[in-house]
């Protein structure tokens, strides 16, 4: 009778038993009523060189420029987000108190401290309308907004639903400044399922940057890939930590002489939460 009953609490184990997860619906949506501290930080290490005649060479150094020209720089922002309780069933206000911190090569800017409202909309992306800053003037307490409003795109996707072992793809137009011009490229990144853990799935990001062609001509070669990691709180529909390393090697021949540009640059984005 007890072998009767232990197998019978054996298959009762077995059918509540939950099968490991093999796929995620992935979306990113802040929640309300809800705090996120988060960190951004950025570091660029560029190298200019500049090569052609020495009476061309003579010129730019008339001009002030260094060859190599060689600069490192690294900002931390940092920010609490707050979300207030639901209005109209979809949408919910944000604040946010915000502060950026700059070095250029080794020297400490000062921090720029500010306190931006604004809510969230039905498509999960916020919106803000008002910054607060007694260090910054109109013109830069815009270019603050939109440089946030900008993190929150980027880090915006639409919903799918992925197995473990796929990916999807993402494409946006990008531009990168160079000797007085732009450079038009398209970004095409994949985000590749990896594992499913304990609520947590973890994705590997690769990207390729695919020059126009108007620029792809013998004057001009260059290069730009990036790898990187994206872990996603499936219950809080979150990414918990993104990291972005980037590799950028450009040449372009110019009348007088050549411009070579190689730039390393790392993004790492951590998030924690709780309840407000």
């Amino acid at each position: 009778m007890k072998k009767i009953i232990g197998l019978i609490i054996l298959l009762v184990q077995f059918s509540c038993a939950r099968p490991p997860q093999d796929s995620v619906t992935f979306k990113i949506q802040y929640q309300p009523e809800m705090k996120y501290n988060q960190t951004v930080e950025r570091t660029t290490n560029t190298l200019i060189k500049y090569m052609g005649s020495q009476k061309a060479l003579q010129q730019l150094k008339e001009r002030g420029l260094q060859n190599p020209t060689i600069s490192n720089k690294k900002s931390q922002t940092e920010w609490v987000l707050k979300t207030g309780k639901l209005v109209d069933e979809t949408d919910f206000p944000v604040t946010v108190e915000y502060v950026i911190r700059v070095s250029n090569d080794g020297k400490n800017g000062i921090p720029v401290k500010a306190n931006m409202s604004g809510k969230f909309l039905s498509d999960h992306l916020p919106v803000f309308d008002i910054v607060v800053s007694d260090g910054l003037d109109e013109k830069h307490k815009l270019a603050l907004l939109q440089s946030l409003q900008n993190t929150f795109t980027q880090l915006s996707f639409p919903e799918k639903i992925v197995k473990i072992g796929e990916q999807f793809t993402i494409e946006n137009p990008s531009s990168i400044p160079m000797e007085g011009s732009t450079v038009d490229m398209e970004v095409t990144t994949n985000y590749q399922l990896i594992s499913i853990s304990e609520g947590i799935a973890h994705f590997d990001i690769s990207q390729q940057y695919t020059m126009k062609p108007k620029l792809a001509d013998n004057s001009f070669k260059g290069s730009v890939t990036g790898n990187g990691h994206l872990v996603y709180d499936i219950a809080h529909t979150i990414v918990l930590n993104y990291t972005l390393d980037t590799e950028m090697d450009i040449t372009k021949k110019l009348d007088s002489f050549d411009f070579e540009l190689k730039t390393r640059s790392e993004i790492i984005q951590t998030t924690s939460i709780s309840k407000d």
